[in-house]
């Protein structure tokens, strides 16, 4: 049914009659059906832009994983960045890039503590995730892995010997092999403050990821090649936990008005959203600057806020414009109430995680 409505949406939206949009990709939040869910949500309220600050590594922690003199250490931060980068809800803002006005005990955890306003001023963040690092460790082992090419060979070999009457080789031997294996923790520990209130949410890796060469090999994984997927689960773990999943959809934002200064203004709002640095509380700050040069009866402008408020999680708020806008004359009133409908379905499924 989720995909049907889904599919019924992106129609209604493709075959729009409206030609005083822009399509552009609206991500927004999706929290986990849970207690923990809930309290991230809200924690977080619209909160998108954060800058990661990651702490640069003690080489005397991690040679015991990668050697005496490994360059590879001096990489992490940049490693540990590109994997939280990854398929995020949040705009990350690298700090370690911003040399000129950081120094490094500015990205420990008492120096982002103490100079979160500062720097959100600077970054235009409203969090500040800082990731440090705990003991880590690897080592090579072996556990018994199912092959399931052929089990899968098995079972069709079964049901052949069942269908003509006659044995098919399979070739046999056992589908359970012993296998190489290295484990590698990669103990990253997290921490999310928010700038205006200092309050912090917290989460620390402390599994080891398992990483194996193929079933039945017999030859441990190589520690950089190990690295790689140990850090992604670390990175995931804490996302999981510290970030709302992220989904898309394509919507209009309204760029044209009768009056020229209204026009400009919801266009200086559409241009923040697609420049190098795209920031939608940019452009919703456009957006009410038109709102209130029309004397609150631009519908562009009041559906561009509400689709403000979709992508930062508040759907109540986004229906509210939703409605406010088709309430205005000359309105695309299908568009609009599509806009709508999706923002209730949403917040509907929002509302029945909350039971």
């Amino acid at each position: 049914m989720k995909k049907i409505a889904a599919l019924l949406f992106a129609g209604a939206l493709a075959f729009s009659v409206s030609n005083c949009g822009e399509t552009v990709d609206v991500e927004y939040p999706v929290f986990p059906k849970s207690k923990e869910g809930r309290q991230l949500k809200q924690f977080l309220g619209t909160i998108r832009v954060v800058g990661l600050a990651v702490e640069k590594p003690q080489k005397s922690l991690w040679e015991t994983v990668f050697g005496a003199g490994s360059s590879f250490i001096d990489q992490m931060p940049s490693k540990v960045f590109e994997a939280f980068d990854k398929e995020t809800y949040y705009k990350l803002i690298d700090l370690s890039k911003r040399a000129d006005s950081l120094n490094e005990a500015t990205l420990t955890l008492t120096g982002i503590t103490k100079s979160r306003v500062k720097l959100g001023n600077q970054l235009g963040a409203e969090a500040i995730l800082h990731i440090g690092y705990q003991k880590p460790y690897t080592e090579c082992g072996s556990e018994m892995m199912t092959d399931y090419g052929a089990a899968a060979m098995q079972v069709g070999g079964a049901i052949a010997s069942m269908a003509t009457g006659r044995n098919v080789n399979t070739g046999g031997g056992s589908i359970s092999k012993q296998t190489a294996v290295r484990y590698m923790l990669i103990p990253l520990d997290a921490t999310l403050i928010k700038v205006e209130t200092g309050e912090v949410r917290k989460a620390v890796v402390s599994n080891p990821a398992k990483v194996d060469g193929g079933v039945g090999g017999s030859v441990c994984p190589s520690v950089l090649d190990s690295f790689g997927k140990a850090l992604d689960e670390a990175a995931l773990y804490i996302k999981d936990r510290l970030s709302p999943k992220v989904n898309t959809e394509k919507i209009r934002v309204f760029t044209k008005d009768e009056d020229p200064d209204v026009a400009d203004l919801l266009n200086d709002g559409y241009q923040e959203i697609t420049g190098e640095t795209p920031s939608f509380k940019k452009a919703k700050e456009n957006w009410e600057k038109a709102d209130k040069k029309a004397g609150g009866k631009s519908w562009g402008a009041k559906t561009n806020i509400g689709t403000y408020y979709f992508q930062a999680g508040d759907f109540d708020k986004a229906i509210k414009y939703y409605e406010d806008a088709m309430k205005i004359s000359g309105v695309d009133k299908n568009y609009v109430r599509e806009l709508r409908k999706r923002a209730e379905a949403v917040a509907a499924v929002d509302d029945n995680a909350d039971k």
